[in-house]
């Protein structure tokens, strides 16, 4: 094999990811194959980063630096969907042999010179683009569905740059992650502190970014700093949630007005201003701590100013009653009398069958909407159009709360009908047939089994399930599983990091879009393939 004549060591590496993808709206298919490449660096501790997006759920992943040949195996270390940050190892010491390692500065400020460098469309060399910081703030990140800070910048990026290093003054500032549809100039980078936030994480097995679960109002108007006693030289927000799931239950109260967080004052618009980010959302303080940090809140409650201390102990996303986005996972779901295929609701589930519904705390940590996917059209379904959606309440007179008590509602029940009702106030019922007829349904629409895999202890009827489907086991396992960056058109309501089927032909690099409601744009990240 010939040698590479180039001498030079390198820290840009082209990432190529092989992955799986499922269709929630079909989720008794097999996945399909997909393939697309991103970019990522090296840094110190013979580790890569990269976008969660571009390889996080990746059942094979290979590495090549900018000025090499060879294509090496990897494999995923960690990931981290809330963030879109993943860290790669690489076995081969001749490929170490030949790298540069980058040393991560700090976050950068607004104009600060920056310099984008990765493998986007347009050729497949290594590429080198430059601008300035336009601004900091706290965003939303397509990929995971969270708020924390992110940074835009002016140097153009296209599809294939995610997770590419933004380098100032020979140091690591950024990673690529997204940027605008149809737009010129406008791309974002998740900056360094919440790199290192990342990469503390993975060294302290410290996982997630914290969240205090809450709900709150701003207070810019003067008749409701009025009615909460509110002086001229108060600001704050108002607190109109705390549910039982919050690390703040017992320390925050409804009606309580924050006005300050570890010594910072919260304005009424519910900004903070720090440099070098000069003003963002307040919850920045709270998301740039680590799980197990207490906070100081000096709050105003009926007039009287208290301090009150809190441990932060909730992670963004997982208390949240509509489950994460899930990457290079089976979908869950269950058939009820061969009948009606319900899921329980997750962002997969809202983006594959374009649904929409209020995201809102959990009260109890086991809590999931569970929904009706469809049901499957039979003599004993005659007039239940339309169903698909819909939100279940009860199950043979019982209130359901997640997707296991739905399971035991059904499977225990001895009566003659089944008797769903919706949360529209929608009733359905059905006979509770028997397994071979179920089982005929079933095989009329080519659906192998009346359960996912992960339920099939909780289905009585599936005692030959686990014999008849040969598990899937990939050949890489991390505790968080991610799928593919994608180029795909999201859709209104939903953050969606998600494949589009139009599109996946084309990708060469996922660019995962999104539509932010906040902007009345769609983001996107980037790289050659697929959007989540």
């Amino acid at each position: 094999m010939p040698k590479n004549k180039s001498s030079e060591k390198h820290f840009a590496v082209k990432i190529y990811t092989t992955a799986l993808e499922y269709d929630y709206s079909l989720p008794w298919n097999a996945p399909t194959i997909e393939r697309w490449t991103g970019s990522g660096f090296v840094i110190d501790g013979k580790r890569i980063v990269t976008n969660a997006h571009v390889a996080g759920g990746a059942i094979f992943l290979e590495v090549q630096l900018a000025n090499d040949s060879i294509r090496y195996p990897a494999k995923l270390k960690a990931v981290s969907h809330e963030c879109d940050l993943a860290e790669i190892e690489v076995d081969s010491e001749e490929f170490w042999e030949k790298t540069t390692a980058l040393k991560i500065g700090e976050t950068p400020h607004q104009k600060q010179k920056v310099e984008v460098h990765g493998f986007p469309i347009g050729g497949e060399g290594y590429c080198i683009t430059d601008g300035i910081v336009s601004r900091l703030e706290n965003d939303v990140y397509v990929h995971g569905g969270q708020m924390l800070l992110s940074t835009q910048v002016s140097a153009p990026i296209n599809p294939g740059n995610s997770g590419g290093a933004v380098i100032s003054d020979g140091e690591v500032v950024g990673v690529v992650h997204q940027g605008i549809n149809s737009s010129q100039s406008i791309g974002y980078m998740i900056p360094a502190s919440v790199l290192k936030h990342f990469l503390v994480q993975v060294e302290t097995n410290n996982n997630g970014f914290p969240s205090l679960a809450i709900e709150t109002q701003t207070m810019e108007n003067p008749y409701l700093r009025e009615r909460y006693k509110m002086h001229e030289h108060h600001s704050g927000v108002l607190v109109r949630d705390v549910p039982d799931i919050s690390c703040a239950k017992g320390k925050l109260q409804e009606e309580d007005v924050l006005l300050a967080i570890n010594g910072i004052a919260i304005w009424n618009d519910g900004t903070v201003h720090i440099d070098p980010m000069k003003r963002v959302d307040y919850r920045y303080l709270i998301n740039n701590a680590k799980i197990g940090d207490e906070m100081v809140f000096k709050i105003l409650r009926d007039g009287n100013k208290i301090i009150e201390k809190v441990q932060l102990t909730n992670s963004l996303g997982r208390s949240s009653i509509i489950q994460p986005r899930a990457y290079g996972i089976a979908p869950s779901y269950y058939i009820i009398a061969g009948a009606i295929v319900v899921q329980p609701v997750s962002k997969n589930f809202m983006y594959d069958n374009k649904k929409t519904y209020a995201n809102k705390p959990k009260v109890h940590p086991s809590d999931q909407l569970v929904a009706i996917n469809t049901i499957l059209k039979s003599r004993y379904t005659q007039g239940y159009d339309n169903f698909g959606g819909e939100l279940i309440v009860k199950v043979n007179n019982k209130s359901i709360n997640n997707l296991q008590e739905l399971i035991m509602a059904t499977e225990e029940n001895k009566e003659k009908l089944h008797i769903i009702e919706t949360q529209s106030g929608k009733i359905v019922v059905i006979p509770n047939l028997s397994k071979t007829v179920s089982d005929e349904i079933l095989e009329a629409y080519h659906i192998k089994e009346s359960s996912s895999q992960d339920l099939a202890p909780l289905v009585k009827s599936s005692d030959n399930y686990l014999a008849a489907v040969l598990p899937f086991t990939p050949l890489l396992l991390s505790k968080s599983k991610a799928a593919p960056t994608t180029v795909a058109e999201g859709y209104k309501p939903v953050f969606a990091p998600c494949l589009s089927k139009a599109l996946k032909k084309e990708r060469q690099d996922e660019l995962v879009v999104a539509e932010q409601e906040r902007h009345q744009q769609q983001r996107k990240t980037l790289t050659h393939g697929i959007v989540s």
